[in-house]
């Protein structure tokens, strides 16, 4: 698992990626498919999210908020 300094890192790279008005304005829902899927991720790379590319988390995103749950 990680600790508390890799969470913050991996908090400010992902809002770097994504940007904060996107991750604001996502459902609760939305919100949670987001961390399952990074989750998922995560655990793909032991854990390790400096083997995780700022694309990855943008592709995230748009995966839950254009194809699996839009916004719309």
């Amino acid at each position: 698992m990680l600790d508390q300094k890799q969470l913050e890192d991996l908090k400010e790279r992902v809002t770097a990626a994504v940007g904060l008005s996107k991750l604001q304005a996502l459902s609760n829902t939305q919100a949670q498919m987001c961390e399952v899927m990074l989750a998922k991720r995560l655990e793909k790379v032991g854990f390790q999210p400096n083997q995780i590319q700022d694309a990855e988390f943008v592709g995230i995103y748009e995966m839950v908020t254009e194809e699996l749950l839009p916004l719309d």
